[in-house]
């Protein structure tokens, strides 16, 4: 039961809401969170979005360098190459999706993580971005 109300609150339905205090009208950090949240649900290493170049456009909060990370991410994008990432001397999976917009192309990658918990996070991720840039 919802304390203030009297309710009955579903954990999915108290999960949106949760989701939707935390919002920005600044581009950046709308970005950030919504990237931060994906990964923080599937228990990914990271989620970021890369330009063509290989430069970091935004990411997930992270504890590691990712300079290394975001170049090597338009090439594995691109099919030109298979991710082999380690963390701690553990291998990571990585998972990448290009994503056109307004004639440029960017790339949505996320690190570690169970397979399915890691594709269903890189879809939303590049909805969200995709979303956010466009307002």
């Amino acid at each position: 039961m919802d304390q203030t109300s009297g309710s009955s609150v579903s954990a999915t339905a108290l999960g949106r809401l949760e989701r939707r205090k935390v919002r920005s009208s600044c581009t950046a950090t709308a970005l950030e969170l919504a990237l931060g949240s994906a990964a923080r649900r599937a228990k990914l290493d990271v989620v970021l979005v890369v330009d063509d170049d290989g430069l970091l456009v935004s990411n997930s909060p992270a504890q590691f360098d990712l300079s290394m990370l975001a170049a090597v991410t338009p090439i594995v994008g691109r099919g030109r190459a298979r991710p082999r990432i380690r963390r701690g001397g553990t291998p990571r999976d990585m998972t990448v999706r290009a994503l056109d917009f307004e004639g440029d192309r960017l790339y949505v990658a996320a690190v570690g993580g169970a397979p399915e918990d890691r594709l269903r996070e890189l879809r939303i991720s590049a909805a969200a971005a995709r979303r956010i840039l466009a307002a």
